[in-house]
């Protein structure tokens, strides 16, 4: 398996993995906060509450860094790849409260959008030094 076929199937199981944990109809059979998070969250807000929007960032940074690995473009460009995982971060947020058992919160959209806008290109730049040192 090439790097590339192995980077899609990646992403293609990290995207199920994380669209299955956004729509979860029990989050209350599951720990709310990864204690990671909450660290997190204390170390840059100072208030560990933001652990879940710190979780939600984290998942579509990490969905997003995936697609940069796997080359994911829609029409040829990467931009279209990161606006689209922005909203279909945003769009499974809003699709939590169909079920009623979960309550959809905008900011955790705006975290997931946020995310993938990050995760993308941040890993294209660091891809394109591992690349460049591959090269010299």
């Amino acid at each position: 398996m090439t790097f590339l076929r192995g980077a899609r199937v990646f992403f293609a199981v990290l995207f199920v993995f994380v669209t299955y944990m956004t729509l979860t109809p029990n989050p209350d059979d599951t720990k709310t906060e990864i204690d990671i998070a909450r660290w997190i969250a204390m170390m840059l807000f100072g208030d560990g509450s933001f652990a879940d929007k710190v979780a939600h960032f984290v998942a579509y940074g990490s969905l997003g860094a995936a697609a940069a690995l796997a080359q994911i473009r829609i029409a040829g460009r990467a931009s279209l790849a990161i606006v689209a995982l922005a909203f279909y971060g945003a769009l499974l947020e809003g699709m939590q409260g169909l079920g009623g058992v979960r309550t959809p919160d905008f900011f955790d959209g705006l975290a997931n959008a946020v995310g993938a806008g990050v995760g993308y290109p941040a890993m294209a730049f660091v891809s394109s030094f591992i690349a460049a040192g591959v090269r010299a």
